[in-house]
């Protein structure tokens, strides 16, 4: 048995919040992109061109984290050279750092809205909650962390199990492929989507609707 492999490069091109056009390197990235910007537009009613362009370079950053994600968890690139998780799992951290400063700078943060609490400005604050946004991005942290944790736990069940016989298949709980997708399917994917179901139900409804 081999490793999982990413698709092969087919590049495509989408359209950020700002209207340019850019290209990403894969349908997959295509698809992720396109669903994670439609769902900043329809959570946050930023107009200010300011805003706009922070909010591409928000998506760009999360674009690449999604992409370095993915080479960790394939072990290979989009080219099938090996990945350098030790440089990706850096790079990664930088993107995060910078990712969580735009969304700071742009009082998509606790802190920032802990902040503006703190001073007695509360109805400055939840005017610009109902302007600005639903605080969606604020758990996209959150689902990149957990993605990345997820992949990493696949990465290691792929590797185990390609260096095992099928005696320590049967101790590590993976007899066969069939065994690893059913985790897939059974476990790392309700965990992920277990994210988004409970910020919806705790966070995003206490969040104030446009009339």
């Amino acid at each position: 048995m081999t490793a999982p492999t990413l698709q092969p490069p087919t590049k495509q091109q989408v359209r950020l919040v700002s209207g340019k056009v850019v290209t990403v390197m894969t349908q997959t990235e295509a698809e992720w992109f396109e669903e994670t910007r439609d769902a900043y537009e329809s959570e946050l009613k930023f107009t200010e061109r300011t805003d706009l362009v922070d909010l591409d370079r928000l998506l760009v950053l999360e674009l690449m984290i999604f992409r370095w994600t993915q080479w960790i968890a394939s072990g290979t690139d989009y080219d099938g050279d090996m990945a350098d998780e030790k440089k990706l799992t850096g790079d990664i951290k930088l993107y995060s750092d910078q990712l969580n400063k735009v969304k700071e700078s742009m009082g998509l943060n606790k802190k920032s809205r802990d902040a503006m609490a703190s001073e007695g400005n509360f109805a400055a604050w939840l005017s610009d909650v109902k302007s600005r946004a639903k605080i969606f991005g604020i758990h996209r942290v959150k689902q990149l962390t957990k993605a990345l944790a997820l992949m990493n736990e696949l990465s290691t069940v792929v590797g185990a199990f390609d260096r095992s016989d099928e005696e320590e298949r049967r101790k590590l709980g993976f007899e066969d492929e069939k065994a690893i997708v059913a985790w897939v399917r059974e476990t790392m994917l309700p965990e992920y989507h277990a994210i988004d179901a409970y910020f919806r139900e705790h966070e995003q409804r206490y969040w104030v609707r446009d009339m």
